[in-house]
C-alpha cells in the first residue's frame, strides 16, 4: 500500500502530533487548575442567587407598600389595587414554599 519510506514518514508524523497532543493535554490541565477556584465562586454565587430568590419575592411587596407611602396616593381603588398585589405576592411565596 505504501512505500517504506512513506510509511516511515507518516509513523513519525503521528508520533510528532501525538507529542504535541500530549503537549497541549497538560497545558490544559493546568489552566484548568487554575480556574476551579473562579469556577467554584461562580458556583457559589449561583446557589445563593436560588436561595434569596424567594426572599425577594417575600421583600417586594413590602417595597411596594413602602413606596407607595412615599408617593402619598389615596382612594379606595389604589387601597384594594395595593391588598390585590400583596395577596398575589404571597400567594407566589407560598406556591414556591410548597
Amino acid at each position: 500500500m505504501f512505500a517504506n519510506g512513506q510509511l516511515t514518514r507518516r509513523r513519525q508524523h503521528k508520533a510528532a502530533l501525538l507529542q504535541r497532543s500530549g503537549t497541549h493535554r497538560s497545558v490544559l490541565a493546568k489552566e484548568a487548575q487554575n480556574l476551579r477556584p473562579v469556577a467554584e465562586w461562580a458556583d457559589l454565587g449561583i446557589a445563593v442567587a436560588r436561595k434569596t430568590r424567594s426572599g425577594w419575592a417575600a421583600l417586594e411587596p413590602l417595597l411596594s407598600l413602602w413606596q407607595t407611602r412615599k408617593q402619598e396616593p389615596s382612594g379606595l381603588v389604589h387601597k384594594l389595587a395595593t391588598i390585590t398585589s400583596l395577596a398575589r405576592s404571597l400567594a407566589t411565596l407560598w406556591k414556591s414554599w410548597r
